[in-house]
């Protein structure tokens, strides 16, 4: 992670979801990532850790000094930023029994659970239901709460090839310098994000719908149908056209990724106006013409070979503005480095300082949107079972019970 640049931008302006109550017991990404949104829209979310020895996340990096820690996750801090943070074991009976009582005093659940192991722990929507008529519980699963991959268990990787996007990967550059190479998964784990922001769309849309007068419900949100719903044209290609497209004979097959002389470019040619640019913007070369973009499965490998050369005599900020003047669709490769000192993002305010008592003060990047009125928040993550006390207290728990139930091991 890297040291911060900016002050922390704090406000005391209402929030958007000020007043609602969320209970989340997910781990890993998807399901903590609907989370997130929520509590920087305003809601608070109460992230329960079961087991009771914490999210796996947080054995996941970067870590601080290249040093393992449970408690200095980046990818755990970042997820869960602005929640308050529980532990709870619902593999014990009392524990259950905890979850039953948070049921009753929460608008919203948010659990990653297989329906079978959702109905063991009590965290099936008929069970919620009995104790709350009025909660919404949004179940995130790689393949959904019905039909026969209910009960798979998944990673990343499995549910975005179920979406398939990953057999029309790589392409470009990639695929020219390893024909044989088989599909890739698209890096940074984005199924388990997309699966995340989707839900959190669902789950909203079931939030308001109740307060409208609309019951509490139930939210299936599959991770496959999230990656479905994004890369549906080769779907369409195939219902209208009869088309099965792979990373071979895809429509872009000219361009890709293309080395410049600083780092990378993608070119993203799709229609004969775009070729005739690209051609104008070459220098009408004499092994450039519209006949050959017209048959990329013949003339392509030639074709990159030349524009891989071109290209690489450029740097990637000259090839991307003058391509753009000149109408042709070049985008840079930027490293993590450039974006994240970018003047945009900083102009802007999309990172935001955040202070944490083990990790320290880092930049995190901040919602994904900007709110005239209700502006968004960004606090920090919670330690291992910080808020216990405060949450089970609540319920009726003394610090007495609180003491049976760590040592009985419900919490």
């Amino acid at each position: 992670m890297v040291k911060p640049m900016d002050t922390e931008r704090g406000n005391n302006s209402p929030q958007a979801l000020a007043g609602l109550r969320v209970l989340e017991v997910a781990e890993r990404i998807c399901g903590p990532y609907c989370g997130k949104l929520l509590a920087s829209l305003g809601a608070e979310v109460i992230k329960a850790e079961a087991p009771p020895e914490g999210d796996s996340t947080r054995r996941r990096g970067p870590f601080p000094g290249d040093i393992p820690h449970s408690e200095r996750s980046g990818t755990f801090l970042y997820l869960n930023t602005g929640k308050k943070g529980i532990t709870l074991n619902l593999a014990d009976s009392q524990g259950r029994e905890l979850l039953s009582d948070l049921a009753r005093r929460v608008d919203v659940i948010i659990h990653d659970q297989t329906p079978a192991r959702a109905a063991a722990w009590g965290l099936d929507a008929k069970s919620l239901s009995e104790r709350n008529a009025n909660l919404i519980v949004a179940a995130l699963t790689p393949f959904g709460s019905t039909g026969p991959y209910a009960d798979y268990r998944a990673h990343d990787i499995n549910v975005f090839h179920a979406g398939g996007e990953g057999y029309l990967l790589p392409n470009g550059l990639a695929l020219d310098t390893f024909p044989d190479r088989a599909p890739i998964v698209a890096g940074s784990q984005m199924g388990a994000y997309q699966g995340g922001l989707t839900a959190a769309v669902g789950l909203l849309a079931a939030v308001y719908a109740r307060r409208t007068g609309a019951p509490g419900q139930a939210v299936d949100a599959s991770g496959q149908e999230a990656q479905l719903a994004i890369g549906y044209i080769p779907i369409q290609r195939l219902e209208s056209e009869g088309v099965v497209e792979n990373r071979f004979a895809r429509f872009f097959r000219v361009g890709g990724v293309l080395p410049a002389q600083d780092g990378y470019v993608e070119l993203l040619t799709l229609e004969p106006r775009q070729w005739e640019n690209l051609i104008e913007f070459l220098g009408h070369p004499d092994w450039a013409t519209p006949e050959q973009f017209r048959d990329p499965a013949r003339y392509g490998p030639e074709l990159n070979r030349h524009l891989r050369e071109w290209c690489s005599q450029h740097s990637k900020a000259w090839l991307y503005h003058e391509g753009q003047a000149h109408g042709v669709p070049l985008a840079p490769y930027y490293t993590p480095a450039e974006v994240f000192h970018s003047p945009q993002q900083r102009a802007r305010g999309f990172y935001v300082s955040v202070d944490h008592p083990q990790a320290g003060c880092y930049d995190y990047p901040g919602l994904l949107f900007h709110f005239s009125e209700t502006p968004p928040q960004t606090g920090r993550a919670p330690l291992l079972g910080e808020h216990n006390r405060l949450i089970y207290q609540k319920l009726g728990y003394s610090p007495q019970d609180m003491v049976d139930l760590a040592r009985g091991g419900a919490i």
